[in-house]
């Protein structure tokens, strides 16, 4: 007989056998009074062997987190302020229908982004005022009927399935898996399996802790075995592929004379926004597009006051740059806000802030965090690979030569530019690679920083920025079209996707 059972399989095979059905693991290990994680491993070592067929089956539930009982308790902020418009005749002005919704502060802007983005209001400009006006006389909620139907812990029904989605991407309720083990016994191996079953084993099969610590080892004789077998081939620990690449970028970038730095990953707006000339008010800075830390703290500390009142006054009348900034009030309470580090850029203003005097060259390789739906382009978490230049003269030429040299580094065969737009730097532009099954992929936005920013620091010099996505810089050298692979932990994946340099 070529095939030969330990114990556990034994066991766990007859009890199998016996019950003559398909079965859960967890009524299996039940059954035979043993931990269910052990029945498992064996039931895959067996399934391994084409005795027995084991499936998965993942069963997804929801639950709320705290800002979705808030809502499903209170309603939608955007919900709210619909309902007091049209309790005001239809049209009101901003103050008057948040007043009238009962809107917390941090609610006004959700309310106002996911109205507009629903087509329920309007907003324009009347008399200097802002005013809302209703599009529809009346809006189904769906998504507050999700939430309620969540809190009361019903059946989802399938006319809102997708609107689980949303509810995901806004953070308002969080999914689980539970995954459950079926097995049943393969029908064609039923003989060989009694056969198997029937087979005595003279000697002991499985030497365990306990027959080496009792010494009943040396009163039995052991079960034959081949020496001859050549045994598995073992895969050593090594690291994962795209953490290589990070590192081969890194020597790279070091070979080109620049300094590594680093930065922390909760940041106050201050830094992660205001200091690059991101109005208060854009869109980006939203809860829905930024990760928000509320514990243990909101807010933290400003420590350089004298750069933070040049910042302040660069963005209400812009300053000493030229430009007449943005037109309105600069808030405390926005810019002291803590959150998530939403790209690695606030760690070069940290750096030129502590080195304000020519020539620089700084790059940072770090993680970035994003509220974003995943995709096979985009991950709430991603590496960016960070740079500036600082001199006299530099131009965006000297920043393009600079990119596509990194970028042929790595293995990128084909490379254009466009111009760009960004906040904080003009002119600018969008670098992207040619991936051969996903086509042109953005993988490096640059340009040259705006008087807006670096004047505050007291920089005149020219100062060269550009923000590389690793993972896509990944993606694009070595063929791969899914994000979501950069972060896998699928073994055959990893021992495959290997990276030489």
């Amino acid at each position: 007989m070529n095939e030969q059972l330990t114990e556990g399989e034994r066991t766990v095979l007859r009890g199998l056998a016996e019950m003559g059905k398909r079965v859960q693991s967890s009524v299996l290990a039940e059954q035979l009074e043993q931990n269910e994680e052990r029945v498992v491993s064996i039931l895959n070592s067996l399934a391994q062997r084409n005795l027995v067929k084991l499936d998965i089956i993942e069963i997804v539930s929801y639950s709320l987190t705290e800002e979705g009982k808030k809502y499903a308790e209170k309603g939608l902020p955007e919900k709210r302020l619909f309902d007091a418009v049209i309790k005001l005749s239809g049209k009101a002005s901003m103050d008057e229908a948040v007043t009238k919704a009962g809107l917390e502060p941090q609610e006004k802007g959700i309310a106002i982004s996911w109205s507009r983005k629903n087509g329920w209001l309007g907003i324009k400009k009347v008399d200097k005022k802002t005013v809302l006006e209703a599009k529809r006389e009346k809006v189904d909620a769906e998504l507050e009927e999700l939430l309620e139907k969540i809190r009361s812990n019903e059946d989802i029904p399938k006319s809102l399935s997708k609107i689980v989605k949303v509810a995901e991407d806004r953070k308002l309720i969080k999914s689980s898996i539970t995954r459950k083990f079926e097995a049943e016994i393969v029908s064609e191996k039923k003989k060989e399996i009694s056969e198997l079953l029937e087979e005595t084993i003279d000697g002991i099969a499985d030497l365990t802790a306990e027959i080496l610590k009792s010494d009943k080892w040396k009163e039995q004789d052991f079960k034959p075995f081949n020496v001859e077998i050549d045994p598995p081939y073992i895969h050593y620990g090594r690291k994962h592929p795209y953490a290589e690449f990070n590192d081969w970028l890194r020597e790279i970038l070091i070979g080109l004379g620049f300094t590594e730095w680093f930065g922390p990953y909760v940041e106050t707006e201050f830094w992660n926004n205001d200091v690059l000339f991101v109005p208060q008010d854009h869109v980006a800075r939203e809860e829905q597009d930024q990760f928000r830390v509320h514990k243990p703290h909101t807010h933290g500390d400003i420590i350089d006051q004298k750069h933070y009142k040049k910042v302040k006054k660069v963005h209400e009348d812009g300053g000493d740059t030229g430009s007449i900034g943005w037109e309105a009030p600069f808030s405390k309470e926005v810019t002291t806000r803590l959150c998530l580090r939403s790209h690695t850029t606030p760690v070069s203003l940290r750096y030129l802030s502590e080195h304000r005097e020519s020539p620089q060259k700084m790059f940072i390789i770090e993680r970035n965090f994003r509220s974003e739906t995943l995709s096979a382009r985009h991950a709430q978490e991603f590496n960016q690979c960070e740079g500036i230049i600082m001199d006299k003269g530099l131009t965006l030429r000297d920043l393009m030569g600079y990119i596509r040299e990194i970028c042929t580094r790595v293995g990128i065969k084909k490379m254009k530019f466009k111009p760009g737009q960004f906040p904080f730097t003009e002119p600018s532009i969008e670098g992207f690679a040619k991936h051969e099954k996903l086509g042109w992929i953005e993988v490096a936005p640059g340009g040259v920083f705006r008087p807006e920013v670096t004047y505050p620091l007291g920089i005149k010099d020219s100062v060269l920025a550009w923000g590389i996505g690793s993972g896509r810089l990944y993606m694009a050298a070595m063929g791969i079209d899914d994000i979501r692979e950069l972060y896998s932990r699928d073994l055959s994946w990893i021992r495959r996707k290997y990276f030489i340099t």
